[in-house]
C-alpha cells in the first residue's frame, strides 16, 4: 500500500515536469483572446483561444505548447482554457500571420 501511494504521490509531482513551458508575450493578437507564447527553447506558438481563461503578456503558462490541435493550457496561478495550437514557428511574424490570416 505505501508503495502505491509513493508512486501516485511521485506521479502527481512529475506530471508538470511532462508538460512545456512558455511565456506570453502577445495577447489578443487579431481579437478574441488569441495569444502568442514565447517557449523556454526559443519558439513562438501561435494560440488560439476556445474557453476559459484569458492569457496576458507575462503569463506563465504550461501544457502540451509545441504541438497541433486542442490543448488545455494551465496559467502558473492554476487557472486553465482550452486553446487551439495553430503551429509553433521560430520566428514572432509567423506566428502573428497564423492567427491573422
Amino acid at each position: 500500500m505505501l508503495r502505491m501511494l509513493f508512486g501516485v504521490a511521485l506521479a502527481c509531482v512529475s506530471l508538470p515536469a511532462l508538460a512545456d513551458k512558455g511565456v506570453v508575450v502577445k495577447e489578443d493578437v487579431c481579437g478574441s483572446g488569441n495569444a502568442i507564447i514565447e517557449t523556454t527553447d526559443g519558439w513562438y506558438v501561435a494560440a488560439e483561444h476556445f474557453s476559459g481563461v484569458y492569457l496576458y503578456e507575462g503569463d506563465v503558462v504550461y501544457g502540451k505548447l509545441k504541438t497541433y490541435g486542442t490543448e488545455e493550457l494551465t496559467r502558473s496561478d492554476g487557472q486553465s482554457g482550452r486553446f487551439y495550437i495553430e503551429n509553433w514557428v521560430s520566428e514572432i511574424g509567423e506566428a502573428f500571420e497564423e492567427l491573422c490570416n
